[in-house]
């Protein structure tokens, strides 16, 4: 028998947060008899083979260690395509595809958050009563038994999100609750030193995602219910937008690299909010200013990674090379996104002026 199978054992219990005792009773042996196992002082008698596999979700040559890597290589395909149909699949397609990944491996809490993120976003359409219920129990299994932080905290926000829209603001609040305050997160605790000499680059990455943190809240806050949707806010909307968009300047300088989408977002929304208090020529600004910046993330997403920013602010900080964390597999253009936008028929006033056809012309250069 495979030496490797106490350890299996001991990695497959731990990434389900299964005790040893509530596998000890599945599998009808003593708490005692799994610590020997995983501590390599014995072997599961053979019948139990199936029963473990069973348990866990996976097969016995898995369990046996002969087929684990295939097994992760596996897991690692599903979440890349996951990731892959975020960018650019329907959301039926994302949840036919997160329901088949969950069937085959119901124990993996990455799977079943995703598979509730797509779920959510039919159920917002519907309001679905039954869909509501399967997507809470899948978070809250997830949150409640996930050792993972990062997917732990995800499915948390998202079970927030929930029930703040269904004005459920006592379960919002229990879970915000169990959230780690924000002078207690890891950047700012590692910006205060940690005696590693990295504590200007802890510094500055605190810094970057800080200024990303804000530039996310104020448009969250122009888009927000709180503040109609009126001629009453919207010269309001567009200072606060403008005054975001300043931020980025301050802080990385001319070098915005990936920082460009967020402005060429930000000048899209402002020209909606002129194009509808009549101001055109102010928002066809607006939109090269959005052109301009949706064509230099597209060029800095391609020739920048790996570099540093220049700024003497985040100047330790490096454009993210391509990972699970950056657009891995991002298969459209900032500027293919901003052509879409640029259908609206809000913009058929101007449609067929030349600067206009100018920005659509450029636009068309990058996109795909």
């Amino acid at each position: 028998m495979n030496i490797k199978i106490g350890a299996i054992i001991k990695k497959l219990r731990t990434e389900n947060n299964i005790t040893q005792d509530t596998l000890a009773t599945a599998i009808g042996v003593t708490p005692q008899a799994i610590s020997r196992w995983e501590s390599e002082g014995g072997y599961p008698d053979i019948e139990l083979l199936p029963t473990l596999a069973d348990f866990f979700s996976v097969s016995t040559d898995e369990l046996l260690g002969y087929k684990l890597s295939e097994r992760e290589q596996e897991l690692s395909d599903i979440k890349k395509e996951m990731e892959r149909l975020g960018e650019v699949g329907s959301v039926e397609d994302r949840v036919a595809y997160a329901r088949n990944a969950y069937a085959r491996y119901p124990n993996d809490y990455e799977i079943r958050d995703n598979l509730a993120v797509c779920l959510y976003f039919i159920w917002e359409e519907t309001h679905d009563e039954a869909l509501f219920k399967e997507i809470e129990s899948l978070l809250r299994s997830v949150a409640n038994e996930c050792n993972d932080d990062d997917i732990r905290y995800d499915a948390m926000n998202t079970l927030i999100l929930l029930y703040s829209k269904v004005k459920q603001p006592d379960k919002a609040t229990a879970w915000v609750n169990r959230l780690v305050p924000m002078k207690y997160c890891r950047e700012i605790a590692l910006s205060n030193g940690i005696g590693d000499g990295k504590t200007k680059f802890y510094i500055q990455n605190e810094i970057d995602k800080l200024v990303a943190g804000l530039g996310s809240a104020i448009q969250t806050l122009v888009l927000s219910e709180d503040l109609p949707n009126d001629p009453s806010t919207w010269e309001y909307k567009i200072e606060m937008l403008r005054v975001s968009n300043q931020l980025y300047f301050l802080i990385y300088g001319d070098n915005l690299m990936y920082h460009h989408s967020q402005l060429s977002f930000n000048y899209w929304i402002i020209s909606t909010y002129q194009m509808s208090l009549g101001k055109t020529e102010d928002a066809m600004d607006s939109l090269e200013k959005m052109c301009y910046h949706a064509v230099a993330y597209d060029i800095s997403y391609q020739k920048d990674r790996g570099k540093h920013f220049t700024s003497f602010f985040v100047d330790t900080q490096i454009y993210p090379e391509k990972s699970k964390d950056f657009h891995e597999l991002t298969e459209h253009t900032q500027c293919y996104y901003s052509l879409d936008k640029m259908q609206n028929k809000r913009y058929d006033c101007i449609r067929q002026e030349p600067r206009f056809i100018s920005i659509i012309e450029k636009l068309n250069q990058y996109a795909k």
